[in-house]
Formats: C-alpha cells, sequence, structure tokens
C-alpha cells in the first residue's frame, strides 16, 4: 500500500547516508556556532575590562601629573622666596663686615681715651679702664689688638648665625627638590601604567574584532552551507537518488 508513511520511509532508507551526515554537520555547525558566539562574547567582555582598566590608568597619569606640576610650582615658589632671603642675608654679612674694617680702622688712629670708652663699651660695665699720663692700666698694642677682637667677635657671631640660617633655607631646599622628584617619578610610573593599559586595551579591541569576524563568516558559511544542502537534496531526488 503506497502512502505518505510509506513514502517517507522508503526515502529515508534510501538516502539513510545523507541524513545521517546532514545530521551530524548540523550538530557540529550547531556547537561550532556555539564557540564561536562564546569566544565573542568573552572576547568582547575583556574589550571592555580593559577599556575601563586603560580610562582608570588615564586618569591617575593625570591627576599624578597635575600632583606633579602642583608640587613643581610649590617648590619654585619656596625656591624664589628662599633665595631672596639668602641675598638680604649676604648683604648684610657685606655690610657687617664693612663697619668692622672701619671700626678696626678707627682703632688705629683712636686716641687712649676713645680706645678706653670703646674697650669698656665692648666689654660692658664701667670703670674697668683709666687713662693717666698718657697711659692706661694695659699696654698700647695690647689695648688696640683686644679692642679690635672685641669689635669683631659679634660680627663673627652675626655671620654664623646668618649661615646658619642659609644652610637650613638650602635644606629646605633640597627637601623640596626631593619632593619634587618623588612626585615627578610617580607621574612617571602613573604614564607607564596608562601606557600598559592602553596596550592591552588595544589588543583585546583587535581580538574582539578577529572574534566578531570570524562569527560573520561563521553565519555566511552557515547560510551557504544550508542552501548548498538544501540544492542537493533537491538535485539529488530530483535524478532520483
Amino acid at each position: 500500500m503506497d502512502t505518505p508513511i510509506v513514502r517517507a520511509e522508503t526515502w529515508l532508507k534510501q538516502h539513510e547516508r545523507l541524513v545521517i551526515v546532514f545530521l551530524v554537520l548540523a550538530v557540529g555547525a550547531v556547537l561550532g556556532n556555539k564557540y564561536i558566539n562564546y569566544s565573542a562574547s568573552r572576547a568582547n567582555a575583556q574589550l571592555v575590562v580593559a577599556t575601563e582598566q586603560a580610562k582608570s590608568a588615564q586618569l591617575s597619569a593625570q591627576q599624578a601629573a597635575t600632583q606633579a606640576a602642583q608640587t613643581q610650582a610649590q617648590y619654585q615658589a619656596m625656591v624664589d622666596v628662599l633665595q631672596k632671603q639668602n641675598a638680604t642675608l649676604a648683604q648684610a654679612v657685606t655690610q657687617r663686615d664693612a663697619v668692622l674694617g672701619q671700626a678696626q680702622k678707627a682703632v688705629a688712629t683712636a686716641t687712649l681715651p676713645e680706645v678706653a670708652t670703646q674697650w669698656q663699651t665692648a666689654i660692658g660695665g664701667q670703670g674697668d679702664l683709666s687713662v693717666s699720663n698718657g697711659q692706661l692700666n694695659i699696654s698700647d698694642n695690647g689695648a688696640r689688638e683686644t679692642l679690635s677682637m672685641l669689635l669683631e667677635v659679634p660680627v663673627l657671631k652675626s655671620d654664623l648665625d646668618d649661615e646658619i640660617a642659609v644652610g637650613k633655607n638650602t635644606q629646605f631646599e633640597l627637601d623640596g627638590a626631593n619632593k619634587s622628584l618623588a612626585a615627578n617619578n610617580a607621574s612617571i610610573t602613573a604614564l607607564n601604567a596608562e601606557l600598559k593599559a592602553n596596550d592591552t586595551a588595544c589588543k583585546a579591541e583587535v581580538k574582539a574584532v578577529k572574534a566578531d569576524a570570524r562569527k560573520g563568516k561563521v553565519k555566511w558559511f552557515k547560510l551557504g552551507y544550508v542552501a548548498g544542502l538544501v540544492s542537493g537534496l533537491w538535485l539529488g531526488h530530483s535524478a532520483g537518488i
């Protein structure tokens, strides 16, 4: 009895191998398509993560650069102030040295009462020196040498204090330079991290593009495969295979 079911069974028996091959290829195509879709999704997810990391690294680099610029500006402002202070201190040293030279020169020609007065003023107190018959209670040379030394001592002390201040300012300047250097190093480190993150993002983008391209090719391959298979079945059926 020739019924549609009988004809279908007959056709399936005649084309059993073809049907099996079709089913195997179909399953392989489905699994391959899922794998390619998974690979593309994973690549795109990696691209998103890498892009966010690159943005974060870029922001960190910008913040580090801003901090470095601010630190550099603060350092330069401090250097300017300290240089002005050092110039003022150096000028004070020069002026005191000049006054000392003039005072020491005046001692050589001063009268004994003047010497006694200056000596007493230099050592403080009163009634320590006296002039009698053109003589002091100390030799003329000793009195002049002593007075010259006494006049020099406070000047030398002031010079020393100013030199100490200059040294402190120089240390402050050095500390500022070290701070600026540390900020610049931090900026360089952040820039290197940004470059690395950008490189990772670029690689991820290339990988994602390739995955999407493979996905597109498989799509067209599946369409061609189905069209070819249908055409082959139709031709085989028409030829009575």
